[in-house]
């Protein structure tokens, strides 16, 4: 699947809650650092993490917030299970 379709293909995809824990683990955060991203409070995050059922305009603050710090989430397939990534950063030359 090419990337872009892939990109359309999760729009409205749900972030799981190990999702969650592998992104805040590569961005070395804390639930605190987490949560004033993402405008909730760090017990809300704890709460997400925990598998608590949340609003879902909260988890997609949440998304939205690791989405913006640099993480992209992979869908399960037939041959992997979830995961996320770290988009690559755009190198900048000259000033």
């Amino acid at each position: 699947m090419a990337r872009r379709e892939q990109e359309e293909s999760e729009q409205g995809y749900e972030l799981l809650t190990i999702q969650c824990r592998m992104a805040r683990a590569a961005l070395a955060w804390g639930m605190r650092d987490l949560a004033g991203a993402a405008h909730v409070s760090a017990d809300t995050v704890a709460r997400f993490e925990r598998g608590d059922t949340l609003r879902r305009s909260t988890v997609r603050a949440i998304r939205t917030a690791l989405e913006c710090a640099g993480c992209e989430f992979i869908r399960e397939d037939d041959v992997s299970g979830p995961g996320m990534r770290m988009r690559k950063r755009q190198v900048k030359f000259g000033g």
